[in-house]
C-alpha cells in the first residue's frame, strides 16, 4: 500500500517539501485556510482542502486515521502549531513533522506529539557557513549529527597522488565517495589507482570536524541537526491524479 502524506499548512517549508514530494507521489492531501494558497498548488495534491486545521473536528474528517507522514507548517504561530500536532497524534499519525523556530519551540511541539521537529533558518545556516570560510567548498550538507556530505575541491598537495597513495580515509578520516570534474555534473565512480588531478572536485563523507579540516576550514564546534527528515521515504514517481479540492466549514 502506497504511503500517505498530510500537509497541514502551506508555509514557504510546507511549500518546499510539498513541491519535492509532489515528483515522488500522489498520495498527498493539502490542507490551508487560505483559498488563493490552496488553489494555487492543488495540482501537485491528490485532494486539498480550505479548512481552518484549529478545528479538530474539520481536521479529523480530512486526515485519514494513522496516517503516515503529516508535515505541518503554519508559520511562526506556536499555539497553531501545537494544537495541530496534538490533534495528529490523537488521530494515530505515525510521523509528525513540525516546522518551528528554535529550540524551545521545537522542545515543546516533541512533548504534545511531534517525531521530528525541523529548523529551516538553522540548517540553512549550518550548510551555508562552511562554505563562506573555506573556498574548497563547493556544497555541504549534514546528514545525521555525526556524518556530513561535502563536495570539495582537491587540496593542492595531494595532486598527483593516486587515491590509493593519498589514503584520505586513514590519514584524514574522510571517505570518497565519487568525482567530478570541476565545472561538470556529472559524479563518477572512480578506480583506486585513479590519479588525482588539479580540476578534481571530490564527494566525501565524514563527520563536520574531519571534512572541514580537510579544506582548511575552521569552524566552531556544535551541535549538527538531521536536514533532510523525508529522506527513505521517497519511492518511485507515481503520475498524479486530478486534484480533489474541498471547501469545509468550521
Amino acid at each position: 500500500m502506497n504511503r500517505q502524506y498530510a500537509m497541514v499548512g502551506l508555509g514557504s517549508f510546507g511549500v518546499r517539501v510539498l513541491e519535492k514530494l509532489s515528483e515522488a507521489t500522489d498520495q498527498i492531501i493539502i490542507i490551508d485556510k487560505d483559498k488563493g494558497v490552496v488553489e494555487k498548488y492543488k495540482d501537485m495534491a491528490a485532494k486539498s482542502y480550505i479548512a481552518d486545521a484549529l478545528n479538530e473536528e474539520a481536521l479529523s474528517r480530512i486526515v485519514p486515521e494513522a496516517i503516515d507522514v503529516a508535515v505541518v507548517d503554519v508559520g511562526d504561530h506556536l499555539e497553531a502549531a501545537i494544537i495541530v500536532t496534538n490533534a495528529l497524534k490523537k488521530l494515530g499519525a505515525k510521523q509528525i513533522i513540525v516546522r518551528a523556530d528554535n529550540e524551545e519551540r521545537g522542545e515543546i511541539l516533541k512533548m504534545v506529539g511531534a517525531t521530528n521537529v525541523i529548523y529551516p533558518a538553522r540548517e540553512a545556516a549550518s550548510k551555508l557557513v562552511p562554505m563562506l570560510v573555506s573556498s574548497d567548498l563547493f556544497s555541504f550538507m549534514p546528514i545525521s549529527p555525526s556524518l556530513v556530505l561535502a563536495e570539495v575541491r582537491v587540496p593542492d598537495r595531494y595532486i598527483g597522488q593516486t587515491l590509493v597513495e593519498a589514503n584520505f580515509r586513514k590519514s584524514k578520516g574522510i571517505n570518497i565517495v565519487a568525482i567530478r570534474k570541476d565545472g561538470g555534473e556529472e559524479y563518477n565512480y572512480f578506480d583506486p589507482q585513479y590519479r588525482i588531478q588539479s580540476y578534481d572536485v571530490l564527494l566525501c563523507a565524514g563527520t563536520e570536524k574531519d571534512v572541514t579540516a580537510f579544506t582548511g576550514a575552521r569552524i566552531t564546534a556544535r551541535k549538527n541537526v538531521i536536514g533532510d527528515m523525508l529522506r527513505g521515504v521517497f519511492g518511485k514517481a507515481h503520475q498524479r491524479k486530478v486534484s480533489d479540492t474541498v471547501q469545509e466549514e468550521g
